[in-house]
C-alpha cells in the first residue's frame, strides 16, 4: 500500500470550498493509501497568528476533517509541532536547496506582500519537503499552487538520494480525482475563502439551513434567464452548476440538462435544497465532537506518525553520521 501526505492549515471551521476542493478527495483516498493528515501548525506561524485563536482553530481543524468522514481508525491525523522531527528534517534538508530556488517560488513572492519577506516564510517550502519526506511519501494530492513546492521537495530528495543513500521515495503528485475549485457565491472571480471580507460568499461547516438558503439565493448570477454552464460569460452561475453536481455526484453535462427548464429562483432553491442534504450530516457530526476527543485523536495520531518519523530520522541521520 502507497503512503500519501497532505497538510492542512488550522483554519478552524473549514467551508465548502475545502471540503469539495479537497477533503472529499482526502476521504476516498483513505480506502486505498496509508495517509498521513497532519495539522500543520508550524507553517501558519509564518503568518503570525493569535495564540489562542490558534489553539482552537487547531481543534477545529481536526473536528472539520473527522465530520466529513476521514477515519482516524484508517488514517493517522496529528499536529505537526507534536513531532519534531518535521523541523529537524527541515534543517538538514535545507542544506539540499538553493537560495535561488526559494526566491523563484510564486507562493513566497505573493505572501511576502502581505507578511513581508521573513526567513520563515522563505523557507516555507524546506519544511513543507521535510513534511513529505519524513514518513517516505509517494504521493501528495497538491493543487495547482503547490505545484512547484513538490517538484522541489523532487529535487531535494533525488539530491540527498545521490548523495548518500536511496532513503527517500521521489513523490509524485496524487493522480486521485481531485474535487471542484468553488467560487464565492459572492466575488463568483475569486475562490471561497474564509476572509472577513466575503462571510456571505462562503458556505461554513457551522451554516445551520437558514443560513446555507439565504447565501445561496443571494449568491451573483447575471440578468439572463437561461441556465448554461459558462465560466467566462456565467462564473456565478456555472459555480452554483459546479456545485450542485460536486454535492449530487453528476457530470456538468448531466447537471445543466436536469436544471435546464427551471428559473433562476427555482434553481438557487434547488442547489440550495442539494446542499443542506449534504451539509447537514456533517454539520452535526462537527458539533457532536469534543475538545476533549480531538485531542485523544491527535495523541493516537502522534504516537502512530512518530513510529515512521524516528525511523526515517535515524537512517537520515547515520548517513550523516550525526
Amino acid at each position: 500500500m502507497k503512503t500519501v501526505f497532505s497538510g492542512i492549515q488550522p483554519s478552524g471551521s473549514v467551508h465548502l470550498g475545502n471540503i469539495l476542493g479537497a477533503l472529499v478527495n482526502w476521504r476516498r483516498m483513505q480506502e486505498k493509501y496509508k495517509c498521513y493528515y497532519c495539522i500543520v501548525d508550524l507553517h501558519s506561524l509564518t503568518t503570525f497568528p493569535d495564540k489562542d485563536l490558534l489553539e482552537k482553530d487547531k481543534i477545529d481543524t481536526i473536528k472539520s476533517l473527522i465530520a466529513v468522514g476521514i477515519d482516524p481508525n484508517e488514517s493517522i491525523i496529528y499536529f505537526q509541532s507534536n513531532l519534531h522531527h518535521h523541523a529537524e528534517l527541515s534543517w538538514i534538508l535545507s542544506n539540499f536547496c538553493q537560495i535561488g530556488e526559494l526566491q523563484r517560488m510564486t507562493q513566497y513572492k505573493d505572501k511576502s506582500e502581505s507578511f513581508g519577506t521573513h526567513a520563515g516564510l522563505f523557507t516555507y517550502p524546506v519544511l513543507m519537503a521535510a513534511d513529505i519526506l519524513i514518513h517516505k511519501a509517494d504521493e501528495v494530492p497538491v493543487g495547482d499552487d503547490q505545484t512547484q513546492h513538490l517538484e522541489l521537495t523532487r529535487d531535494i530528495a533525488m539530491r540527498f538520494n545521490q548523495k548518500y543513500e536511496d532513503i527517500f521515495p521521489i513523490p509524485a503528485r496524487n493522480s486521485t480525482k481531485t474535487g471542484a475549485r468553488v467560487m464565492s457565491l459572492r466575488h463568483p472571480e475569486s475562490k471561497m475563502s474564509k476572509s472577513s471580507d466575503d462571510v456571505a460568499g462562503t458556505i461554513y461547516i457551522t451554516d445551520d439551513d437558514k443560513e446555507i438558503i439565504k447565501k445561496i439565493k443571494t449568491s451573483v448570477t447575471d440578468s439572463e434567464s437561461k441556465i448554461s454552464f459558462n465560466k467566462e460569460e456565467k462564473p456565478g452561475l456555472s459555480n452554483l452548476i459546479e456545485i450542485l453536481a460536486s454535492i449530487t455526484g453528476k457530470s456538468i453535462k448531466e447537471t445543466v440538462k436536469e436544471v435546464s427548464g427551471m428559473q433562476y429562483g427555482d434553481f438557487k432553491m434547488y442547489v440550495a435544497e442539494n446542499l443542506i442534504t449534504f451539509m447537514s450530516p456533517i454539520r452535526d457530526k462537527y458539533l457532536s465532537l469534543t475538545d476533549k476527543k480531538i485531542l485523544e485523536i491527535s495523541d493516537e495520531g502522534r504516537d502512530k506518525a512518530t513510529i515512521t518519523a524516528d525511523k526515517t530520522l535515524l537512517e537520515v541521520k547515520n548517513c550523516l553520521g550525526i
